[in-house]
């Protein structure tokens, strides 16, 4: 089972000043899908210090506006328990339900935020401690079947660089691993290829934009170029047009 390891440092003048500390947590699954025949799931929060962690956990509606993640509450989801104390070098359950009916057609997009609740222990101390703030992606799979649908496009700007974008017209999400850009005429093994390792999620009828930069004196190619790269719905290899996402 894969997990996720969060731990947060403080940076900066107030870290230079006092002793600074965080917490370490890790969680498994790193993310829930729930469905009308799976409505409930288990996450199993891991406490890797040897102090007691308290964590309040809230699930939010998930959306994405102009390339950013929004964050609104809501009644679909039920997490329990919704504040807890991770024990020393111990482990934690929770459970996360569905309380409405799934989408007939699109899926629905939640996250689940598990926050540190700060003691007094650290400022009894004397110390800035940093609490963590970790968020878990719940997909809700809509009735009918449903997938993502992306477009591609790219437009070179005026200081060289290139900006990739992608749209997602399908109805539901994809999160882009990586890719490689490259001239028709040659393969991404080529020299002048360019590489993005930036994953990133694209929930459905949301764009997202990457832009890379050819090394110097690379001369842009006109026309299409071939994107292959990974997702978490598999390979990919598609024609990016230049202009707008078709």
């Amino acid at each position: 089972m894969r997990s996720i390891a969060a731990t947060l440092l403080a940076m900066g003048v107030l870290a230079a000043a006092r002793p600074a500390a965080a917490s370490t947590l890790s969680v498994a699954p790193i993310r829930v899908e729930l469905s009308s025949a799976a409505r409930t799931a288990v996450i199993t929060v891991s406490n890797q210090e040897d102090a007691a962690v308290v964590v309040q956990a809230r699930p939010v509606a998930w959306s994405q506006h102009d390339a950013r993640d929004q964050l609104d509450d809501t009644h679909d989801l039920l997490v329990t328990p919704p504040l807890f104390t991770v024990p020393p070098k111990g482990q934690q359950v929770l459970r996360v339900a569905l309380l409405r009916e799934p989408d007939p057609a699109r899926e629905l997009d939640y996250r689940l935020v598990l926050s540190e609740v700060p003691s007094t222990a650290a400022l009894e101390k004397n110390e800035l401690r940093v609490t963590l703030r970790i968020t878990l992606p719940v997909f809700v799979r809509a009735r009918a079947s449903a997938a993502p649908d992306l477009g591609w496009s790219h437009v070179w700007l005026p200081d060289g660089s290139l900006q990739v974008e992608a749209h997602n017209r399908g109805t539901a999400h994809i999160q882009i691993l990586d890719f490689d850009v490259h001239d028709v005429q040659s393969s991404e093994h080529a020299p002048g290829a360019l590489h993005n390792d930036g994953a990133r999620y694209l929930l459905p009828g949301t764009s997202a934009q990457w832009q890379l930069h050819p090394g110097a004196g690379q001369a842009p190619p006109a026309g299409a170029l071939i994107i292959k790269g990974h997702s978490d719905a598999g390979d990919f290899t598609v024609t990016s047009s230049p202009g707008a996402p078709q």
